[in-house]
């Protein structure tokens, strides 16, 4: 139950939690690129299942994602014997018997390497270290970074180019020829809204969009 669990978790928050652009690379094949390694992500989550407190009733394993950053916390803050100073150097095992099972199916490496694995995952993609709270939850900050390859048009503009080709065009159907999450989309317009580039005219269903020059 636990590892299904687990699995449905993470299929689901790479679906839609973690952006990426896609672009041609001059081949045949298309490139994508995530705003973060998703191996690091993974590795966090697993870590909160890993190292949660399970007997503090009423509390469970969070993750909230922000426009600015992606935040996974999970009760009980750092085992007993672990100081903050040794965070990430040295290895206390909270549920032994998960910790192994997961070791035994692939889904951890070498124990005790989690934290170190996904600073150097986010320091190999050149990308903010990941930041970490300690308290009653034991919370790690992902910082999400606009994703803009010199290579790759803006987020924005392929909207805009969208709109411009066909102004009843839905927010699922430019996630789909974007190659993004529809969250994504709906972040991209509202600020454009902001911006007074954009507007809706009409209802939800059957409205059109306005690009304003």
């Amino acid at each position: 139950m636990l590892f299904s669990l687990l699995n449905f978790v993470l299929q689901e928050f790479f679906s839609y939690g973690v952006d990426k652009v896609v672009f041609w690379s001059g081949t045949a094949r298309r490139k994508e690129i995530y705003e973060l390694p998703l191996d690091a992500v993974r590795e966090a989550v697993i870590n909160a299942v890993v190292h949660r407190d399970y007997f503090l009733a009423g509390s469970h394993t969070v993750i909230e994602i922000f426009d600015d950053r992606i935040e996974i916390s999970n009760p009980g803050g750092l085992p007993r014997g672990l100081s903050e100073k040794d965070f990430g150097r040295r290895a206390v095992r909270r549920n032994q018997l998960i910790a192994s099972l997961l070791h035994r199916i692939d889904f951890v490496e070498n124990m005790g390497t989690g934290i170190n694995k996904i600073r150097t995952l986010l320091k190999v993609a050149g990308l903010t270290p990941p930041h970490f709270e300690f308290g009653d939850f034991y919370t790690i900050i992902f910082h999400r970074e606009q994703l803009v390859p010199q290579t790759v048009e803006k987020t924005s503009g392929k909207i805009i180019k969208l709109i411009l080709e066909n102004s009843s065009i839905t927010i699922p159907e430019m996630a789909l020829q974007i190659g993004i999450t529809e969250r994504s989309v709906e972040r991209n317009i509202q600020k454009l809204q902001t911006e007074g580039k954009l507007k809706r005219v009409g209802p939800a269903k059957g409205g059109r969009w306005e690009v304003l020059k």
